[in-house]
């Protein structure tokens, strides 16, 4: 655009009037004014006052023919705007030209142009920055009109918009804040304006909403309560907050909106602002039906913080354990361990926690009462925000279950008639005791038990009747084994009894014996005495067979064998041993005479000082001079006694028959040292047997200190805490002990040191092959320094060589055997003693 004016910027300055002669104050304060002659118009007077009050620069701006321009008039906002007097904007338009932005320079002369072009209305806002610095925004308005000349002028107003435009953008920012639905309705709830929430929310673009009647998107239940609460609003020009309806997605499914809603009267709108509460709506729900859950559950819930202590438990928890809820609170579940688990399942049950998260198994815990019961528990880690924040254990009491499981067992494994184990249980067991005896290198027996004539007593009787005869003779089975062996019922009349650590076949004929003998006494049913015997054939693991299969088939085959032998007796598969057994059977019967008719005497076997100086004792050793077998040894003898019970009276025999010779030689002045006696196992554990040995020293005079009992380490280690008591009361009557056989058994030396024992008997095995064999005259050097370590005498068995004699010589250990006497009777003894006394028994 041309400027008249010689002072000129990014537009001219406007011209001043033809007289020149203008009112200062009212151009500085007021309104400059010039009409199209130049001249002060005082019709515009009235004019000038108003535009004076308004906000903002009125103003006439006029764009010559010449495009020139320049300010007709400026109101006093011009210094509000502009910051310049109305004076220096009518004489200097450049002063306002030159404080707008470059980069709104163009845009604004366009819009002058095209306004004046086609006499159209002016707006448009644009930006300054004042002499102070401000940068504001500016909006300008005006009509124009073509004058006869040609110009273009426009009456004018610039409004300093920028605290309106910071306002907008700061509602307009709030109205699209992320965390909420905001909305703007007319009063039928039709929309008018909504944020980009509700795309990002519902799924459908802003523009399918706008002009649209909420009703569109509502579900349909939620209809009816909606329009009630926008009526409220309305008629009631009232606020609204936490009011909760449903909104159809763009998919299909509904999300639950809490509104807070204003009205706005004069602007004739609700202001509304909603916020998706589905998410939390779903997890309220979810939280009501897992505290529903949590309540009614049959399962005790247990929940712990990260330290096991307890922070919530359920009605089901209490009624399981029997503990309340203040009596747990801020325990940990070791309130409720009952032992029965080790220190290693609680490591591997807290290992799988920590690694996996989770555990699940059975446990034992206690209730509150101290009984114990099994349970089904498992043990989450639960996480908030990726931490973990406590544990969640849930159980189940599964006694019940158990037991059902048990009977479910019992029921696969035994035979419903008699309860004893079925054929497959049998099975299992035989499978088991097959191991243990093949581990530990010892047989056992298998027997087959077939009832002689049952069929008759079920056919003249009827099947009732057999079948409680069945039950009975189970029941006198049962009581007839040891607690270690197993009877089972396979079939009809058959039983079978597993014979565990069968050690020969004397134990074997023992109880075979014993069974057949349970079934002697007669079967009282329905007032009927029914008799009923047995045949027993009888199987050796591993002699006969290391299978299941054959051990069976040949206890079978034997059973039958039995049966043909004329029933009510037993056979061995082997020949073999029902030969041995037939002697078992022989020698149980002879040795019952032997004790009445007096077939038994004793002999004496000296003992020598290591110096071979004195005689320090004499062992008595048992003999049986059979009547028409002659001399039977102790080793063929001894085991039946033990197994038929014999063995007691035998030993007492023993014991009072030796006690009453060493008194009888003391009187006659022999200085014999003590009395050694044998004792039996089964003797020694006699509950009478210390009250016995006392009698017996009264009876025969004979002093305490002059006994030494002889016992084994197998004796001992049987149960070795009575043995020990036992034992210390013979020391506390002053009769000595000796542990026989040392060497030979499987004692312990950490029960060696405790045992009240006074001398140790090295085992002739060890001797034999002295001084030939290097290793047992290692193990027989090192008993020797064991026995002095230990402030024990000792003294070898089995001596019968002048180098065996030296050898011990040099360490100092006694001696015994036949290389200075064998075994002795009572009339040659005194003969031997003197003839011991007048001369040397070795060169040594």
């Amino acid at each position: 655009m041309k400027s008249d004016n010689a002072n000129t910027s990014k537009s001219s300055d406007i011209s001043h009037d033809a007289t020149g002669q203008l009112d200062d104050a009212a151009i500085d304060n007021k309104l400059y004014l010039l009409d199209s002659d130049g001249n002060s118009s005082q019709a515009e007077a009235l004019y000038e006052e108003l535009t004076n009050g308004i906000p903002g620069a009125i103003f006439r701006y006029i764009l010559c023919a010449d495009n020139t321009d320049k300010i007709a008039y400026m109101s006093a906002g011009c210094r509000h705007v502009w910051e310049v007097s109305p004076r220096e904007a009518v004489e200097s338009p450049s002063l306002i030209w030159d404080m707008v932005q470059p980069d709104d320079i163009e845009a604004l002369q366009q819009s002058i142009v095209e306004s004046a072009t086609s006499l159209s209305y002016w707006s448009h806002e644009w930006q300054i920055v004042t002499p102070s610095g401000k940068t504001k925004n500016l909006k300008g308005t005006g009509s124009p009109r073509r004058a006869e000349n040609g110009d273009i002028m426009w009456n004018s107003v610039v409004l300093d918009v920028t605290t309106e435009q910071h306002l907008e953008k700061a509602l307009d920012s709030f109205f699209e804040q992320p965390f909420a639905l905001n909305a703007i309705f007319d009063f039928e709830g039709n929309f008018l304006k909504v944020n980009q929430n509700w795309t990002n929310t519902l799924g459908y673009p802003i523009e399918h909403f706008v002009g649209q009647n909420i009703s569109a998107f509502l579900h349909p239940d939620d209809l009816e309560m909606t329009n009630q609460e926008k009526d409220e609003i309305v008629e009631g020009y009232r606020y609204s907050e936490n009011f909760v309806n449903r909104y159809r997605h763009y998919d299909g499914h509904y999300r639950y909106l809490s509104w807070s809603s204003n009205i706005s009267l004069d602007e004739g709108v609700v202001y509304g602002s909603a916020i998706d509460i589905t998410d939390r709506i779903s997890s309220e729900q979810k939280l009501r039906q897992a505290a529903a859950v949590f309540e009614s559950t049959a399962e005790g819930v247990m929940i712990t913080d990260l330290n096991s202590k307890i922070v919530e438990v359920n009605k089901a928890f209490c009624k399981i354990t029997g503990f309340t809820e203040q009596e747990v609170m801020g325990k940990t579940p070791n309130v409720f361990t009952s032992d029965l688990q080790d220190r290693d399942f609680y490591r591997k049950m807290w290992v799988s926690i920590k690694r996996e998260g989770n555990w699940q198994g059975e446990i034992v815990n206690r209730r509150k009462d101290g009984t114990v019961y099994p349970e089904l528990l498992t043990i989450n880690t639960f996480y908030e925000g990726g931490e973990a924040q406590g544990y969640v254990g849930v159980f189940s009491d599964i006694s019940t279950l158990k037991e059902q499981q048990d009977k479910l067992t019992h029921l696969a494994h035994h035979d419903p008639l008699t309860d004893l184990p079925n054929r497959v249980l049998l099975t299992e067991k035989l499978e088991h005791s097959i191991r243990i005896s093949a581990r530990n290198n010892r047989s056992l027996a298998l027997m087959f038990i077939d009832l002689d004539r049952f069929k008759h007593v079920n056919d003249s009787m009827g099947h009732p009747v057999g079948d409680t005869l069945l039950r009975h003779v189970a029941q006198r089975l049962c009581v007839s084994i040891r607690e270690s062996d197993t009877v089972a019922r396979i079939s009809g009349d058959e039983f079978v009894v597993i014979v565990e650590d069968a050690k020969n076949v004397a134990d074997v004929t023992h109880v075979a014996r014993h069974l057949l003998h349970s079934l002697q006494d007669t079967f009282i049913i329905n007032d009927i005495e029914i008799s009923v015997t047995a045949s027993i054939g009888i199987s050796m693991y591993p002699q006969d067979a290391q299978d299941i299969a054959y051990l069976m088939a040949h206890a079978d085959a034997a059973m039958y064998k039995a049966k043909e032998s004329g029933k009510n007796t037993f056979t061995f598969y082997s020949s073999e041993f029902t030969s041995q057994a037939a002697e078992f059977v022989y020698m149980e019967n002879a040795l019952k005479k032997a004790l009445v008719e007096e077939q038994f005497f004793l002999v004496y076997q000296p003992q020598f000082s290591a110096d071979l100086n004195e005689i320090v004792g004499i062992e008595a050793l048992i003999r049986w001079q059979h009547p028409t077998d002659g001399l039977i040894p102790p080793d063929r003898f001894i085991p039946i006694a033990e197994q038929n019970g014999t063995i007691g009276k035998i030993g007492k025999w023993v014991l009072r028959t030796a006690c009453k010779q060493a008194a009888q030689w003391q009187q006659q002045g022999y200085k014999l040292g003590k009395m050694a006696v044998n004792l039996s196992a089964v003797q020694f554990y006699n509950t009478d047997f210390v009250e016995e040995v006392v009698g017996i020293l009264e009876q025969t005079a004979l002093s305490a200190s002059s006994l030494e009992l002889e016992i084994t380490e197998s004796l001992v280690m049987d149960n070795t805490d009575e043995a020990i008591k036992k034992l210390q009361r013979f020391r506390q009557m002053g009769i000595s002990v000796s542990l026989d056989d040392f060497g030979t058994g499987y004692s312990s030396l950490s029960y060696l040191k405790q045992l009240p024992i006074d001398r140790l008997k090295i085992d002739r095995s060890f001797i034999n092959d002295i001084p030939d064999d290097e290793d047992d005259k290692a193990i027989t050097d090192a008993i020797i320094g064991l026995a002095k370590t230990l402030k024990l005498e000792v003294i070898a068995e089995g001596v019968e060589t002048e180098s065996q004699v030296a050898f011990l010589g040099d360490k100092n250990c006694d001696y015994q055997g036949y290389y200075f006497s064998k075994p002795l009777p009572a009339s040659e003894l005194p003969d031997f003693i003197k003839g011991f006394n007048n001369k040397p028994l070795t060169d040594n």
